[in-house]
């Protein structure tokens, strides 16, 4: 595999010209220009550019300052390297000291644990994000330094400035098996225990868990993507390199990395799928309370966000904190970002059946549509105003206008259900048959029941308040005064501007 990274390198470097005086850009040094006058005589007039003189001064400086800071460098891995090899049994002593450097020291004390220790150690309180915010750069820098100690080695006098080449990949490998320790225990880590919080599978999950594996997610992410950089920048510089002669180790080092990369893909599309299972179980008993009490309370409440809605919120917000991390290491390589789509849409379509479910625990049929309503229209508001614009495929914007409709749908049986009834005693015949008696009373009663069990209820989103208001003032006040105005010698004990006021009063909790 080697080899064949060192053909790739080699296709792609191009000759350069040579940087004699024959070859000098007039934006540098000076612009001549000669002429001959009729006596023979000739004239050199030269026009200074001082300008780019000074800016090819300070360039130059900068870059002796640069390659003064390279060999200190080259330096420095030297004298590493040949403590490495000085070692007796070739052991860890030098990489130890080098990770002590970089400001990992804690990967040493990591390395003794066993796996129960190391997941206490990186999961307490926002220890995870901490470690791999210096994992991170640690790892730049070794990358970095790879690099730089083995790329534009030209002559075998710059080689003898940095460490032997071939002892070096040695010493880069014991590193690389140490630093990947901290991949090994984010791995191992249960997504939806990050915490300690006790969760199982069996159990609806709450979203201080979902929140918990989406700092898992995010720290896999930034140390995928890290780690996915640095391997190339560490692949190039060694297979590059005509003094790195001992290609086993340099294949045991790609297949060290490709490994490392191939277990952190696997680890974050577990912890998706977990996540994705979890947000969705099934929930009503998840408390430990009985059916019958778990039933009670349900009846007694209003129609609020669900708690696996909440969770499914919380699994959205971690697809879109971490959208450009997942876009970049798989959507890359995949050739499309549908898949992204694909996993949030399945996730709601999944939240749609479960709350249908739960909303067959309410009596009351009104009830019951207000809490789908209530659930439903948070996702789809989720979904329109934060999902990003790169995203709107085909899938995402098909599943969208299915919620806007079953949504529409709730609506319509919502207000066939509940107001349809008020406006029936104005048209029912029974009043006229058996009775000379209005139908407004009745009217009037059966509107003020209505009114004052559902101004009670709790819609929370403002513009679904309002647009569930505009609605029913569109059917009960349209009904109500084409009645009257059908039969104008009646005279109503309430108005429909009073009728109207009344409904706008709704959904306040």
């Amino acid at each position: 595999m080697a080899a064949i990274w060192r053909r790739a390198w080699s296709s792609k470097k191009v000759s350069s010209a040579g940087r004699g005086y024959g070859a000098r850009q007039t934006i540098f040094g000076s612009i001549s220009t000669t002429t001959t006058s009729g006596s023979g005589t000739r004239t050199t007039m030269t026009l200074s550019t001082s300008a780019n003189t000074i800016r090819d001064e300070e360039e130059e400086s900068a870059m002796e300052l640069r390659q003064e800071e390279v060999v200190k460098m080259r330096r420095h891995m030297r004298g590493l390297v040949e403590e490495f090899r000085a070692a007796a049994d070739g052991n860890a002593t030098a990489p130890d000291r080098w990770l002590s450097d970089l400001h990992v020291a804690w990967l040493l004390r990591l390395a003794e644990l066993d796996a129960s220790g190391q997941r206490t150690f990186i999961s307490r309180s926002r220890q995870l994000q901490s470690h791999a915010q210096t994992w991170i750069p640690a790892l730049r820098v070794i990358s970095t330094s790879v690099w730089k100690c083995l790329n534009g080695l030209h002559s075998d006098g710059e080689a003898t400035v940095g460490p032997p080449a071939t002892e070096f990949v040695q010493f880069l490998k014991a590193t690389l098996l140490k630093m990947f320790t901290f991949v090994d225990a984010i791995v191992a880590l249960d997504p939806l225990n990050v915490d300690g919080a006790s969760a199982t599978s069996q159990q609806h999950v709450p979203s201080s868990s979902v929140m918990g594996a989406s700092e898992k997610v995010r720290a896999l992410l930034d140390v995928r993507h890290a780690l996915s950089a640095a391997s190339e920048q560490i692949m190039v510089a060694l297979c590059s390199s005509p003094y790195v002669l001992v290609t086993r180790v340099v294949d045991d080092i790609e297949g060290l990395l490709s490994a490392q990369l191939g277990k952190l893909d696997q680890v974050v599309r577990d912890t998706f799928d977990h996540i994705r299972t979890a947000v969705v179980t099934p929930s009503l008993d998840d408390d430990n309370d009985s059916s019958s009490a778990t039933q009670t309370t349900l009846l007694q409440s209003s129609p609020a966000i669900h708690k696996v809605t909440q969770s499914v919120t919380n699994y959205i917000n971690i697809v879109l904190s971490t959208e450009a991390l997942l876009t970049v290491n798989y959507a890359r390589h995949q050739g499309d970002t549908s898949s992204l789509t694909t996993l949030t849409m399945e996730v709601v379509g999944s939240l749609e059946e479960e709350l249908a479910r739960v909303s067959q625990w309410f009596p009351d049929q009104s009830l019951r549509f207000i809490f789908l309503i209530n659930n439903s229209y948070l996702i789809r508001q989720l979904l329109d105003t934060s999902w990003p614009p790169h995203l709107h495929d085909l899938t995402y914007l098909r599943f969208l206008n299915s919620l806007t409709n079953r949504i529409d749908r709730y609506i319509q049986s919502y207000l066939q259900v509940s107001w349809a009834p008020v406006l029936e005693c104005l048209h029912n015949p029974t009043f006229r048959c058996f009775t000379r008696d209005s139908p407004l009373p009745k009217f009037k009663s059966k509107f003020q029941s209505t009114y004052a069990a559902q101004k009670l209820w709790k819609v929370p989103d403002p513009e679904l308040r309002k647009m569930l208001r505009e609605a029913i003032i569109e059917k009960v006040v349209s009904g109500f005064t084409e009645y009257l105005e059908d039969n104008n010698r009646i005279i109503p004990g309430v108005s429909p501007q009073e009728v109207e006021e009344m409904l706008q009063e709704l959904f306040e909790g």
